[in-house]
């Protein structure tokens, strides 16, 4: 019975030696391979460029709406928006509007004279546009 128990433990030994980890070693400085650069965080995207046709479209708009020349108004601001319908999110309660997300832009545009400001939202190319004001925003 004793050399029963002395192999049995001698076996579980080995068994427990032979399903270690192997040590760890350094890794052999001739065979290392050379360091990695590590990739940095983009700078932020640059802001995407108005359409040309958007911002003539936009101030042609508002010259007529308001009765000045268009080299009064100047664009202080925009940004690519996407609408929640085909209203450019500013549909009245009456006014049915195509439900589908809309791609386009809100302009700021700025009356050089009288430094008031008006922000248009358009669709993408500027072919729908709307003023926004207190009473549409919703």
């Amino acid at each position: 019975m004793r050399t029963f128990t002395l192999m049995l433990l001698s076996l579980m030994v080995l068994l427990a030696v032979g399903c270690s980890y192997p040590p760890a070693t350094e890794p052999d400085s001739s065979q290392a391979s050379p360091p990695t650069e590590v990739p940095q965080p983009a700078e932020e995207p640059a802001k995407d460029a108005l359409p040309e046709a958007v911002s003539e479209q936009v101030k042609s708009a508002l010259s007529q709406s308001i009765g000045v020349s268009q080299t009064q108004l100047d664009i202080a601001d925009y940004s690519q928006e996407t609408w929640s319908d085909g209203c450019l999110g500013l549909g009245g309660p009456a006014e049915s509007c195509l439900a589908a997300l809309t791609e386009g832009w809100r302009v700021e545009v700025v009356n050089r004279e009288t430094s008031q400001r008006y922000v248009y939202r358009t669709d993408e190319i500027g072919d729908s546009m709307r003023r926004e004001s207190p009473d549409t925003l919703r």
